[in-house]
């Protein structure tokens, strides 16, 4: 949390708090598993935080998980300029997220660095985010990068095709 308080104004840590961005994440990964039940690859939420809290990128995601991610990524090619940087900012606030998660449970992370569900269920759509138009947006654009991803053959060609080095 050092991180999050020196780069961003008190506005902004409300928006990245861990909790908040944990739900988001949470729900990229229950969307994940009920597409694919082999986990929730961990580089995936690197991408997920940023694609889906900024409206920058959450506004041009694809209406259906049937567009394929190379061809989305080549039709937005220009608002794509400079994710991978964005991506890299994000890195201690989904850190911070993934480990609230793993805290409360939420989560479990496997041999193979995939998160799974645990038993404990999250409302599918909580009162929380309903009455909250923005992090409404950001619930439903995790849910369906979640069901996007699934589709994906695997996390380095997504990486790949968004132009991510990890």
């Amino acid at each position: 949390m050092i991180f999050i308080n020196e780069q961003y104004s008190s506005e902004e840590i409300n928006l990245y708090n861990p909790a908040y961005v944990g739900v988001i994440l949470y729900q990229a990964i229950r969307e994940y598993q009920s597409k694919n039940r082999s986990g929730f690859h961990c580089g995936l939420t690197y991408i997920v935080a940023p694609m889906s809290i900024s409206p920058r990128y959450s506004k041009i995601l694809p209406a259906t998980v049937a567009t394929p991610i190379a061809s989305w990524v080549a039709e937005h090619e220009g608002e794509l300029i400079g994710f991978a940087s964005v991506v890299s900012a994000y890195a201690e606030i989904v850190n911070s997220a993934i480990a609230f998660l793993l805290e409360h449970e939420a989560v479990l992370l496997d041999e193979e660095g995939r998160y799974c569900l645990t038993d404990i269920a999250f409302p599918q759509k909580p009162s929380y985010v309903i009455k909250n138009e923005k992090f409404k947006n950001s619930f439903l654009a995790a849910g369906l990068l979640g069901r996007w991803f699934s589709e994906a053959s695997t996390v380095e060609s997504v990486y790949a095709q968004l132009g991510i080095r990890p």
